[in-house]
């Protein structure tokens, strides 16, 4: 990957002004990046007296990846007619220099046995070995076992005659994760800063940073309890799992205490839970020789829960980068016992209406006492401007005042799918949902209230924003936005949506049309992606995290709409 930019003194990079301390500048950067990998796997099978299948694989695995990046930018390029190959002419700025590789060993081995097609078992073990931990730290072992009895074959089964077929399934598995760095058990060091001895300049090397011999592999324990139907000749068939999933000794970059002299380090820590259901029917329920209508209905839901913290912490807390006021705002909350991630700020009571203050003789506005405040000082709060709620109840509103505002997770979610045929007509619709959720709706509080500069467009809502003249608005009045870098429930929404996500007509020309002109077969085809969502979400999408990790979810600012996409196409066979 090779990436180039030259920024003359036309564009706004390279512009002559006060605030470019570059000037005509450029610069290069090349990525090489080089992945491999080696299987190996053995296999045995073995039938005996037809009623005994054994199955056996042995496996070794070995990959690997390899990648580096070197890149260099120049500033203050004289001669900007020449481009970058001017660039040695200007101010070396900076040179990049990085090389990374990882590697990953695996053995692994997988035994089936089935018994007259009716009892199955199996049971594997993975042991997996990466360069990305320390010595004693790089192997986890990882076994898996399942069981399926396909009881719609037993004879009081098949008797019922209304049931096709019938399976039940029990498994259990292990699997690892380390996904993290290729370094980040191990201290770093790096020459940044220059330190004089005897009047004679010297490249000081720092610890970059804080390695961990401890770090190991995250694992993740998954128990599945599922039934499979088939009913009524096939035409109802029912799918369902329940499963509960553990996973322990999470990969996190736990912050440090600002005495370490380190902002985190990669650890092992928590423990959470998601405990699941998953449901999926498909149907038939008219099949006739000219219509046949088909369809499949899906619906999950999983209940996330932390169960464990790191070194007896009972809360995480977590920020987005967003903007400077926002930045060293915490969104989110993680607490022992509750879900992986909930919004938490402040409740949002409205705007302070005139009745809350006393006037001066001077005609000036003053907070009654006994009337919360909303951070500011009290001399400073005038009608109009937001409220918040104090749910401590000690006369003014600041952190202890923060609680969980919002669900991120939702309660569940799902897909409805339908094919109609008719003749030689066919027609696709896809519908899904998600319900119970709430998003963050970051773009409100730019757009709705003139944050930090009034010569931002507004959204048409703010435009009934308090004022003496309209006293009955909740939008606090202009510059009425209270303490800077404060979430709170205003911009809370619920981003529950069902959306006719696709819709696809087709045509296929008859046989005998299609004899004639010598083809095998000719269809015609239109379709239609995201065309219609029904949500109460004000912004452009509801299915949106733009920040989004485990911790972070829900979280809209500046996102892009969902474009609505048509398609036609033809479809000839010859």
């Amino acid at each position: 990957n090779r990436f180039e930019e030259f920024n003359n003194s036309k564009t706004y990079k390279g512009f002559p002004r006060v605030t470019n301390t570059l000037g005509v500048n450029g610069q290069f950067q090349e990525a090489k990046t080089v992945n491999w990998m080696n299987e190996n796997t053995v296999t045995w099978n073995k039938t005996i007296k037809k009623m005994h299948r054994f199955s056996a694989l042995a496996g070794y695995t070995m990959q690997g990846m390899t990648k580096s990046i070197y890149g260099f930018v120049a500033s203050y390029v004289p001669h900007e007619d020449l481009g970058l190959s001017g660039m040695d002419d200007g101010i070396a700025q900076s040179i990049k220099s990085t090389l990374s590789a990882n590697t990953l060993m695996s053995f692994l081995g997988r035994l089936n046995y089935q018994f007259k097609d009716r009892y199955m078992f199996t049971a594997s073990l993975r042991a997996d070995g990466s360069s990305k931990f320390a010595p004693g730290k790089k192997w986890g072992m990882f076994p898996s076992a399942a069981f399926a009895w396909r009881f719609g074959q037993e004879r009081f089964i098949r008797n019922l005659g209304w049931v096709s077929d019938a399976k039940l399934r029990l498994t259990y598995g292990s699997t690892g994760n380390n996904r993290v760095g290729d370094y980040a058990s191990y201290a770093t060091l790096s020459a940044t800063d220059y330190y004089a001895f005897d009047n004679n300049p010297q490249v000081a090397l720092l610890q970059g940073a804080l390695g961990n011999d401890d770090l190991t592999w995250e694992t993740t324990d998954q128990f599945d309890t599922g039934l499979d139907l088939r009913l009524f000749d096939s035409r109802l068939n029912i799918t369902a799992d329940v499963y509960r999933k553990v996973t322990r000794n999470l990969l996190l970059n736990a912050d440090l205490p600002y005495s370490s002299g380190f902002g985190s380090v990669y650890k092992n820590i928590g423990k959470v839970r998601n405990d699941g259901v998953e449901l999926t029917i498909g149907f038939t329920p008219i099949r006739t020789r000219e219509f046949i209508w088909t369809g499949d209905f899906n619906i999950s839901f999983n209940r996330d829960r932390v169960l464990q913290l790191a070194e007896g912490q009972e809360t995480l807390l977590s920020s987005v980068s967003f903007t400077g006021d926002f930045n060293a705002t915490n969104l989110y909350i993680a607490r022992v016992g509750g879900p992986v991630a909930s919004f938490y700020g402040m409740v949002w009571d409205g705007v302070y209406g005139v009745e809350d203050f006393n006037v001066t003789p001077a005609g000036k506005y003053i907070l009654k006492e006994g009337v919360v405040t909303n951070g500011n000082d009290r001399s400073v709060i005038q009608p109009g401007d937001i409220k918040y709620v104090d749910m401590n109840d000690d006369g003014m509103v600041n952190q202890s005042d923060m609680v969980v505002i919002g669900r991120c997770a939702p309660i569940h979610t799902g897909g409805f799918n339908n094919n109609f045929s008719w003749r030689n007509f066919n027609l696709n619709v896809f519908f899904q949902w998600s319900y119970g959720n709430q998003i963050m709706n970051a773009n409100r509080i730019f757009m709705e209230g003139n944050y930090g500069n009034k010569n931002i467009n507004q959204f048409a809502s703010y435009k009934d924003h308090w004022s003496f003249d309209n006293q009955q608005s909740r939008n606090f009045r202009v510059g009425g936005q209270g303490p800077r870098g404060i979430y709170s429930t205003r911009t809370i929404e619920d981003g529950s949506f069902l959306r006719l996500k696709t819709m696809q007509l087709s045509y296929t020309l008859p046989r005998r049309v299609t004899n004639r002109l010598k083809l095998e077969s000719l269809s015609f085809s239109l379709a239609g992606q995201n065309l219609w969502t029904w949500t109460r979400y004000s912004g452009l999408d509801p299915e949106v995290s733009t920040r989004h990790t485990t911790l972070t979810p829900g979280f809209d600012y500046s996102a892009y709409a969902r474009n609505r996409v048509y398609t036609t196409g033809i479809n000839i066979t010859f």
